[in-house]
């Protein structure tokens, strides 16, 4: 190697490691709830520019059975269209026993849990590295990249990077997913039971630091759900509550909503800065769209049936709590918007229920 390719090494290898430094206080600044594979994308840069490969590939691991991977191409970078075998989405399917092909290195760095930088001439990745997840956490990425020459030109600095890079992102994703699921419902996505009532606590004890703060909250509960569960079994009840979720979670107003599983087949949203009425009118309209949403049945195994669906409905009970009129606190506040519930199942459900000191009152003479 001459001076000149020595002092070029040099300079690479110094620039690949200032952007470890970056990508390190980009990992350990994500946010728990930023999606899996979007901590890559500095990774998969750094591949692709920092290192020079005409190709940057990260795969998620789908599966394993017997002796087949299967992997999903989770992100791709190949401006050039160099390998057409490598289309976001696409799953492949790879023989665990072989050792050669175009995806030996895929197959080499998840079978050794470690870097694989094979000489790959044409197509295929010659550079592969494994991130470690827990099965029970989603099973893990492949990411690397590919050289589409003759020689691979994979140094061994670049291969320790890689290792480091994949150590990184198995400890962020790690934590970020325990993180998730500290404050998350794995079913739905939405906060868990403790991080909505937290959230209604948070809304409510800023009151002491704004005078003519409002907000509601609603609690609704899925009508009739032991049916469902009893009649198309658990799985289909469990594909409901999910999708009562998403529909409740793209109802939310950015920056003013919150909307959580408070438990079974109960949700309960906090509605910021937002009246007793300005609520009830909101959640008519979302209890109309449930109302006529298809919801699709399932077999044993969970996958839709085609053309079959149900329908479902939902009871709501709204509360609000005012700042400048006797705020009660959090804990109150949700138990008028359980009442405005009962009240709602009481006349006939599918309809939603504003509390008022004249529903307790009602209540106490129906009692």
């Amino acid at each position: 190697m001459t001076r000149s390719d020595m002092d070029k090494a040099e300079t690479d290898a110094k620039h690949i490691l200032n952007q470890l430094g970056s990508l390190s206080s980009f990992l350990t600044g994500m946010d728990p709830g930023t999606e899996g594979d979007a901590c890559f994308t500095m990774p998969l840069t750094i591949m692709k520019k920092a290192m020079s490969f005409d190709v940057s590939v990260l795969y998620e691991v789908c599966n394993v059975v017997d002796n087949w991977l299967i992997l999903e191409v989770a992100r791709v970078f190949d401006p050039q269209g160099y390998r057409e075998d490598l289309k976001e989405g696409k799953k492949l399917i790879l023989d665990l026993t072989r050792t050669d092909g175009i995806y030996i290195n895929e197959i080499k760095a998840f079978s050794s849990r470690k870097v694989s930088c094979i000489n790959v001439p044409n197509e295929g990745c010659d550079m592969m590295g494994f991130v470690y997840l827990p099965e029970s956490l989603g099973g893990g990425y492949l990411f690397g990249g590919d050289y589409c020459g003759q020689e691979s030109r994979v140094r061994d600095y670049e291969a320790s990077v890689c290792e480091i890079m994949c150590n990184f992102l198995s400890t962020i994703l790690i934590k970020a997913q325990l993180e998730k699921l500290a404050v998350y419902d794995s079913l739905t996505g939405l906060c868990n039971s403790r991080r909505i009532k937290e959230e209604a606590t948070r809304i409510r004890n800023r009151f002491a630091r704004k005078p003519k703060a409002i907000a509601s909250v609603a609690l609704c509960d899925i009508d009739h759900f032991k049916a469902v569960n009893d009649t198309h079994g658990h799985i289909q009840g469990d594909m409901v509550i999910k999708e009562v979720g998403e529909l409740l979670s793209t109802s939310m107003r950015k920056h003013f909503d919150v909307a959580g599983r408070y438990g079974g087949e109960e949700f309960l949203l906090v509605l910021d800065e937002t009246t007793g009425p300005e609520a009830l009118s909101m959640i008519e309209r979302i209890r109309k769209k449930i109302e006529t949403h298809a919801f699709p049945k399932v077999d044993q195994a969970g996958k839709p049936i085609p053309g079959d669906s149900l329908h479902i409905t939902l009871s709501f009970g709204v509360a609000e709590n005012r700042a400048d009129d006797s705020p009660c606190d959090a804990l109150e506040w949700i138990s008028r918007a359980d009442r405005a519930l009962y009240r709602s199942k009481h006349d006939g459900r599918n309809r939603a229920t504003l509390w008022s000191h004249a529903l307790d009152e009602a209540c106490v003479e129906t009692a």
